[in-house]
C-alpha cells in the first residue's frame, strides 16, 4: 500500500520582481499608436469599470525572454540571490518566444545558468501563474536537491492582437518573477485546479502549434488572437467564489483568514464583486490594472510585487491566488506569509 511522502521541508514565497513593456500608451495615445479611435462607451466602460487607462507596449526587439529575465533579475536582487542558487526556473505563460525550444532555454540562457539549475515551461493561459506556484512549491517540498525555484511569467499579448479590434486596448505588456525557498514552516498551503475544455473554441490563438497553416489561414488571421465566440460574462463569478471556498475549506480557513486575494486582473468592477460575493472588504483584493493594464500571466505576480513594495503584507498572513485563463482553466492557491 502506497504511503505519503515524508515531508522534510516547507516552500514560501521568498521575493517578487516586475518589468514592463517599452513603450507606455495612454488611452488619449491609443489612436496614435494603433490607429484605432476608442468609441467614447467603451472608453468609459474601460477606465470606470474594467480598470485600465493605459498599457505597456513591448518594442519589436522585446521578447518575452527578455521580460522574464529582466523582472528576474529584480527578484534575485531583491532575495540577495543569485542565478547559482536557483534549482528550477518555470516559465509560465501562452505568450512564449516561440513553439520549440521551450522559452525557459532563452531565460535560462539569458540568465547565465547552469547546468545544475533546471527548467521547463508550462501554459495554462492567465492561471499558469497559480498553477506554477504550486509546482514549485511541491518541488521544494518533496526533492532534497531543489530548494530554490525562480517562477517567471511574462506576457506579451500586444503582439498578437488586432489593432483594429476594440477589445485588444485592456492588453498590456510585463512580465512577473516570484522566488520561492525552503522553510521550517509552512508557507504553500494548499491548492486546487479545475477546468472545463468545452470552451476551447471560444478565442485564443489558434496556429503557431501543429494545426496545418497555409496563406489563406494567415491571410484570414489566425496567427492573431481570435474572438470565435463569447464568453459568458459572468462565468468567472459562477466560479471564482466557489473554487475559493474549496480551498479555503482544504487549508481550514474562512474567508476572513485570508489578507489579501491575488485575483486574476481583467477586470477591476468583478474583482469587487468577487469580494462581495465573499463577503469581504474589496481592500482585501488589491488591483494593478490602473498602472499596469491587462498583463495577463504575469498580472497576479504584479500585483503581488506591489503589495508588497508598500509594505502591506505581514509575518503570518494568509494570502490566496485565484486566477483563470481562456479554454478554460482556473487555479487557486494559499500560501502563508513566513
Amino acid at each position: 500500500m502506497a504511503t505519503k511522502p515524508e515531508i522534510k521541508k516547507y516552500a514560501r514565497i521568498v521575493s517578487t520582481g516586475i518589468a514592463l513593456g517599452k513603450t507606455l500608451v495612454t488611452n488619449d495615445d491609443y489612436e496614435k499608436f494603433f490607429g484605432l479611435k476608442l468609441p467614447d462607451a467603451w472608453r468609459n466602460a474601460l477606465e470606470n469599470r474594467i480598470g485600465i487607462k493605459h498599457r505597456y507596449v513591448s518594442a519589436p526587439d522585446q521578447a518575452p525572454s527578455d521580460l522574464a529575465a529582466e523582472a528576474a533579475r529584480m527578484a534575485l536582487q531583491n532575495a540577495n540571490l543569485t542565478i547559482d542558487d536557483i534549482d528550477l526556473i518555470i516559465f509560465a505563460t501562452d505568450t512564449p518566444d516561440f513553439q520549440t525550444p521551450p522559452t525557459v532555454c532563452a531565460v535560462h540562457q539569458k540568465l547565465g545558468a547552469k547546468l545544475k539549475t533546471g527548467g521547463f515551461d508550462i501554459n495554462a493561459a492567465c492561471a499558469d501563474n497559480t498553477i506554477a506556484l504550486m509546482l514549485a512549491a511541491q518541488n521544494i517540498m518533496l526533492n532534497e536537491d531543489v530548494n530554490y525555484v525562480l517562477v517567471v511569467s511574462p506576457y506579451t499579448m500586444t503582439k498578437f492582437i488586432d489593432p483594429q479590434d476594440v477589445t485588444a486596448s485592456i492588453f498590456s505588456d510585463g512580465a512577473g518573477a516570484v522566488i520561492l525557498g525552503p522553510s521550517s514552516e509552512p508557507g504553500y498551503i494548499t491548492g486546487k485546479i479545475i477546468a472545463d475544455g468545452s470552451y476551447t473554441d471560444y478565442w485564443g490563438i489558434y496556429i503557431g502549434g501543429a494545426r496545418p497553416v497555409n496563406e489563406n489561414v494567415v491571410k484570414e488571421g489566425w496567427h492573431k488572437l481570435r474572438y470565435l465566440k463569447r464568453y459568458p460574462p459572468d462565468i468567472n463569478l459562477r466560479h471564482w467564489p466557489g473554487l475559493a471556498q474549496e480551498v479555503q475549506k482544504k487549508a481550514n480557513l474562512t474567508a476572513n483568514d485570508i489578507s489579501y486575494y491575488f485575483v486574476t486582473q481583467v477586470n477591476r468592477e468583478m474583482i469587487h464583486q468577487l469580494m462581495r460575493l465573499l463577503g469581504q472588504p474589496i481592500e482585501k483584493a488589491p488591483t494593478i490594472m490602473e498602472k499596469y493594464g491587462y498583463t495577463g500571466s504575469a498580472c497576479v505576480f504584479m500585483a503581488l510585487h506591489d503589495t508588497l513594495t508598500q509594505g502591506k503584507i505581514k509575518k503570518g498572513d494568509y494570502i490566496q491566488f485565484i486566477t483563470s485563463g481562456v479554454g478554460f482553466v482556473m487555479a487557486s492557491a494559499i500560501f502563508r506569509w513566513v
